[in-house]
């Protein structure tokens, strides 16, 4: 019986005058190119002999330390601390320093913008006159508001050194 089947089947697609070879051949042909989608899907590489195109070259990136050096920082920062109440925004190479005593007129710096170790340095001036904003990618509470902001801020101004907290002042920040 099972050789009986097996004849009758191949009688079925020699006699079905061509309109079984063809709707087969579609099948196959379907079914082919379903199978090279798939694998382009999850990454295999197709079958040999297929027509598939092979994917365009990819230009080559930058490590991940090149990007986060370069993007790591908004280029608008606000610093500020408390005991004393200080303020530092910086927009690029610019920086306005304020107090509450001076926020109707801050004294306005411009040096120059670097990433060193990581860190964001806004520096410029010389002696008396000398000022560095370095910026560090850390977690850091301004210690009255328990806000967390990314940044820590170190300001020097001259002899003085202020430390405290600095954000991007585009990015909302969340209440505790």
């Amino acid at each position: 019986m099972r050789q009986h089947q097996v004849e009758s089947h191949v009688t079925v697609l020699s006699i079905g005058n061509g309109a079984i070879k063809e709707k087969t051949m579609k099948q196959i042909l379907t079914l082919a190119a379903l199978v090279v989608a798939l694998s382009a899907c999850n990454g295999s590489k197709p079958a040999a002999g297929s027509s598939a195109a092979a994917p365009a070259p990819v230009a080559p990136v930058a490590a991940p330390e090149a990007v986060a050096a370069k993007d790591d920082f908004p280029v608008i920062v606000q610093a500020f601390g408390n005991e004393p109440f200080w303020s530092v925004r910086a927009d690029g190479e610019k920086l306005d320093y304020s107090t509450p005593e001076t926020q109707a007129s801050p004294l306005h710096l411009e040096g120059s913008r670097a990433l060193q170790d990581g860190l964001l340095v806004v520096q410029g001036g010389e002696g008396k006159d000398a000022f560095k904003l370095t910026l560090q990618r850390a977690e850091c509470s301004d210690g009255m508001s328990d806000l967390k902001h990314p940044f820590t801020a170190e300001f020097v101004l001259g002899k003085d050194t202020f430390k405290g907290c600095a954000r991007d002042p585009s990015v909302p920040v969340e209440a505790p």
